[in-house]
């Protein structure tokens, strides 16, 4: 039975159940559009949670592009409801089943929610879950992260998370075997004809990951090496490049040389994209030596007198040069003296004739055109639903009265005034309690310090 009391935004679709709520399809009923509500239940002994509050007001300046942007909150009595702008595209929950995505693929997008966790991290936002259910694919899969606001479970944040997403993603399933050494063995046949020295190098970095034996920015390099090894990223590296985008990152040359020393000549060659095909160098013939009157050609000496000529035409040709260069270099120095001496001769003397200044005309005034006073507005009226009571929000600690605020509609501001006797606890307030005003009215407090 759903006890929900929001009045302004409406659910009309489930579409994902996470541990720490329910995301769905709604519409915005004011403004007409549809938005994406995130409903979290709370004890309604304890109250709303001011630290969910508190991260999302954090996360205020997280970019659009990787994290889900919110539009507004509503509470009631036990439920709290974040709405988000929603976005075109899909959970990634959906590729563990679809399998459409290459393992270069799989690595770009791994080492992108990388990035967004460090950026979060350095605006003291972490500790949420990046689960195949928390993210949103948008775009040329491009990870949005939904739910950043709730530390979910341990096992699925930080690098352990991003280590477990990247081997569901190149396993292709959703399934995640306790045991680390059967991890590898099915990772060894989910990547296929894929090298051997690479194979070893995804499952290295993997299980130090889910061992949480790496760190986020370990595992970040790690991906940034492996991304190195394709063709395809170089490319898009060196256009970014180009464009001063982002800074060249350099390879790694003790990986360099293992791939070259693993891979045959034919793999060398072969491009990455036809890695499932099978190509057989062509039977060359035996070798046969030849002839030793066929092997060994006579070398045709040219005469001693066209040597000479030679020489002396090139002799001819050299003093030739000189003289033409000993020419040009004459004539620029004629060409700096000239010039040295018209720049240093004295200016003309200025002219004794008085300048004629020209005075501006005077436009004739043109009568300006009077504007009629408008008759004053006439005020709105205010309907009973719109209008709320103010809270008494005396000697209330600051994050109470915040919440009271907010679950009633009313927009705040407050002031720290200097009282040792009241420290962390509200004064004073404006409108003062009990007063009806209408929602989204501006209350300000004061708090001592």
């Amino acid at each position: 039975m759903d006890t929900h009391t929001y009045k302004r935004y409406n659910k009309e679709q489930q579409l994902q159940k996470q541990s720490s709520g329910n995301l769905y399809k709604g519409r915005d009923s004011i403004l007409h559009r549809d938005v994406m509500l995130y409903i979290s239940e709370f004890n309604e002994s304890e109250g709303p949670r001011l630290d969910v509050i508190q991260s999302i007001k954090d996360g205020s300046q997280l970019p659009e592009d990787r994290f889900m942007h919110v539009w507004d909150i509503e509470l009631d009595s036990h439920s709290i409801m974040i709405v988000l702008k929603p976005e075109l595209g899909y959970f990634l929950e959906e590729e563990l089943e679809s399998h459409s995505l290459s393992v270069y693929e799989i690595l770009v997008l791994i080492r992108t929610l990388g990035q967004s966790m460090q950026d979060a991290a350095k605006d003291g936002i972490s500790g949420f879950s990046v689960h195949a259910n928390n993210i949103w694919i948008q775009g040329a899969n491009q990870p949005i992260i939904i739910n950043y606001w709730s530390n979910e479970d341990p096992l699925w944040s930080e690098a352990g998370g991003l280590g477990r997403l990247l081997y569901q993603l190149i396993a292709k399933t959703s399934i995640i075997p306790a045991n680390v050494e059967a991890m590898g063995l099915l990772l060894v046949d989910a990547l296929g004809k894929m090298p051997v020295d690479e194979k070893e190098v995804i499952i290295k970095w993997i299980r130090a990951a889910v061992l949480d034996r790496k760190s986020l920015t370990v595992l970040l390099k790690g991906l940034d090496q492996m991304l190195l090894t394709y063709p395809e990223h170089l490319d898009m590296e060196r256009t970014l490049s180009e464009k001063k985008l982002i800074p060249p990152i350099p390879p790694d040359p003790d990986l360099t040389k293992k791939m070259a020393a693993v891979q045959s000549p034919q793999e060398q060659f072969q491009s990455r994209s036809f890695q499932d095909t099978i190509i057989s160098p062509p039977k060359s013939a035996p070798y046969q030596a030849k002839p030793a009157q066929q092997q060994a050609r006579p070398v045709q000496q040219q005469p001693q007198s066209d040597f000479e000529e030679l020489e002396t035409a090139v002799r001819r040709s050299g003093t030739k040069k000189k003289w033409i260069l000993a020419g040009l270099i004459i004539l620029v120095l004629l060409i700096a003296e000239m010039l040295t001496v018209h720049l240093l001769r004295k200016p003309d003397q200025p002219s004794n004739q008085p300048a004629v200044v020209e005075k501006p005309a005077v436009p004739n005034p043109t009568p300006q055109p009077t504007t009629p006073t408008p008759a004053p507005a006439t005020p709105k009226p205010v309907n009973e639903g719109d209008i709320v009571v103010v809270p008494n929000l005396k000697d209330m600690p600051l994050k109470e009265a915040e919440a009271l605020l907010l679950a009633n509609n009313l927009r705040y501001q407050f002031f720290l005034e200097a009282n040792e006797a009241s420290a962390g606890k509200v004064m004073r307030q404006d409108p003062p309690a009990n007063q009806n005003v209408e929602k989204g009215t501006e209350v300000t407090f004061y708090v001592g310090k």
